[in-house]
């Protein structure tokens, strides 16, 4: 999967974020798909501070990105 540079805290938040990444009608290989296109492990290792933003805070922010209107819409709107 993703190369965790010697350390397990970037992969305990990237499994973390799997999951609401599902919640919003996602496949598990999509969410981590999605995870690894946006670099978002590279990105926690840059910035510590981002490991205080919730999972699900990250999932809205990767589908965002993502231009995923769809999905998000049928989570917050059903």
């Amino acid at each position: 999967m993703l190369n965790t540079n010697k350390t397990t805290e970037p992969r305990n938040e990237i499994d973390l974020m799997v999951q609401p990444i599902s919640e919003f009608g996602k496949s598990k290989e999509e969410a981590m798909r999605l995870i690894k296109d946006l670099k978002v492990e590279n990105s926690l290792m840059k910035d510590k501070l981002g490991f205080h933003d919730s999972p699900y805070n990250w999932a809205i922010y990767i589908l965002t990105d993502q231009n995923d209107v769809e999905a998000l819409e049928k989570h917050f709107y059903p």
